[in-house]
């Protein structure tokens, strides 16, 4: 089995740094740090992120997801909101399920133009997490419930694979109009699962939460490659760059001590690897 070393930036401590996402429109890579509502912007130079701005956002902000018009989809703790390029906010809808404890998590906008969010319970109750799936319009369809952390999401073809931490696998489903169709076809994760993404050739890289680590399956669920993270908190991940073939993953220094914290100086930072495949590009439409 292959192994490979991310490298950090040197430059970043983000508490809860998370959803990486690569614009091929605007050559642009973006990331949150939820706690501290913020959403940041960076450029990618040598395989390197290098932060050019950011700003904030009203609410904990779970993932930003960049649109075709330079707009982003802001999923805070308590709305969806549409941020226009000018800074101006255009109300989406309420988190679908309402409750002073619960906020959005992982999202990402579907191929079928739209976004599938989670939605879990901040001290993380067990099965108070619910995964979502909102039109433009604002209309809410539940997909899964009696959730833990909804996380990891990404989809290959009609198959909707997803992680719902702490329980170590990763799950398919078929997906249609009508909603999620449980499979029995699962990937068991050595770690706590988070952050995943496909690759070009139906391969998944997953991010795993407490174990400073991104594992390459096949498509058979067997990890092939292994990308190490100085960060014992890697967080979620993407393919960046002009060929998608830069590895960018997150990290947080969250729960972690300072005694640890003094042992591993790049938590919290971002880190990228060129690799020997591709990616796809995110869906920049929502409808």
């Amino acid at each position: 089995m292959k192994n490979l070393v991310a490298k950090p930036t040197g430059a970043h401590s983000f508490e809860l740094g998370e959803g990486p996402v690569w614009n091929p429109l605007s050559k642009q890579l973006s990331t949150v740090d939820i706690f501290q509502r913020r959403v940041h912007l960076f450029d990618l130079e040598d395989s390197t992120p290098v932060h050019r701005s950011s700003f904030e956002t009203e609410g904990d902000v779970g993932a930003a997801l960049p649109l075709l018009a330079g707009e982003f989809v802001l999923c805070e703790n308590d709305k969806i909101v549409i941020r226009h390029p000018d800074g101006t906010r255009e109300k989406l809808t309420d988190v679908p399920l309402q409750g002073k404890n619960l906020r959005s998590n992982d999202a990402k906008i579907g191929p079928d133009g739209a976004l599938w969010v989670g939605v879990m319970d901040y001290d993380a109750v067990e099965g108070a997490g619910s995964l979502w799936r909102v039109s433009r319009s604002g209309d809410c369809q539940k997909l899964l419930s009696n959730l833990t952390i909804p996380n990891g999401l990404d989809w290959w073809g009609k198959e909707f694979w997803f992680v719902d931490g702490p329980t170590e696998e990763i799950s398919c489903y078929q997906f249609s109009d009508a909603g999620l169709e449980e499979t029995d076809r699962r990937f068991t994760t050595n770690g706590t699962p988070d952050g995943l993404a496909f690759d070009s050739s139906g391969d998944l890289w997953l991010a795993l939460w407490g174990q400073g680590r991104v594992d390459h399956f096949n498509q058979n669920g067997e990890v092939v490659e292994s990308v190490e993270v100085a960060s014992p908190h890697s967080t979620s991940l993407c393919f960046a760059g002009e060929d998608l073939n830069t590895l960018v993953c997150t990290s947080a220094l969250f729960a972690m001590d300072e005694v640890t914290i003094s042992q591993y100086p790049s938590c919290g930072d971002i880190f990228s690897v060129p690799v020997a495949v591709s990616g796809r590009p995110a869906n920049l439409l929502l409808l």
